[in-house]
């Protein structure tokens, strides 16, 4: 007995390996196979290799972010009062909003690896605390963290890896607005082939050269860069 997918619902599989030809792509999955004519690799900083070299064209990075306990209704008042969601300019940018019970949420660039260390945890509270000193009293009462893919243009990639296979990937921490935009013209490009009118660059995937070295490398410039953005405050 066979069932229909609609375009809503959501399916979850582990996808084992990709292959492609005459057909389309076909993909291994829990033991099973699914055959497809168009693919659009979307896995951003959780690329691995299911397409060989992908994972190389960039760089995952932590982002962190601690949450407060629900802020008093003058502080809330006070504070993006229009709502807003906001990130800053600086070189490891800094992002805060409201949510909707009053939490104020402010996230920062973590660690090169997997855990959460606790001096970066402090660093994105100080700057809370600085930026908003109205809740400079409110407790801290989550942390999490996830990752961002980094490129080093820090700009987006779109690939078109093969007939019918495209990637998007690489937002540099701004993948909410991209990402929709970028999801909407790669699957334009796939349904319309050259026809579609593709306003953003596609470009040839470029693995990184000394990829494997990135986690000393990046640990080290990104202690650069906070140092860089806390002696540009102390200088103004």
């Amino acid at each position: 007995m066979g069932s229909d997918l609609s375009p809503l619902d959501l399916v979850v599989i582990q996808i084992d390996g990709l292959h492609v030809g005459g057909a389309g792509a076909k993909q291994a999955a829990d033991g099973g196979a699914l055959t497809a004519s168009h693919v659009l690799l979307a896995t951003n900083a959780y690329t691995d290799d299911l397409w060989p070299g992908l994972k190389r064209t960039m760089f995952p990075l932590q982002s962190l972010q601690i949450a407060t306990a629900p802020l008093a209704e003058d502080a809330r008042r006070s504070i993006l009062p229009e709502g807003h969601v906001v990130s800053d300019t600086r070189r490891l940018l800094l992002y805060f909003r409201l949510d909707g019970r009053g939490h104020l949420i402010v996230g920062g660039r973590g660690t090169a690896g997997e855990r959460i260390v606790a001096r970066h945890v402090a660093y994105v509270e100080r700057a809370m605390r600085r930026l908003f000193p109205q809740a400079a009293g409110a407790a801290r009462e989550y942390v999490w963290a996830g990752h961002v893919a980094v490129t080093v243009e820090q700009l987006p990639h779109l690939h078109e890896l093969a007939l019918g296979l495209m990637a998007a990937l690489g937002y540099s921490g701004r993948g909410v607005a991209m990402a929709t935009l970028l999801g909407k013209l790669a699957a334009e490009r796939l349904l319309k082939g050259a026809a579609a009118d593709t306003p953003f660059p596609l470009t040839p995937m470029r693995p990184l050269p000394l990829h494997a070295l990135r986690l000393p490398v990046l640990a080290a410039a990104m202690q650069y860069y906070r140092l860089r953005d806390t002696l540009d405050i102390l200088l103004r």
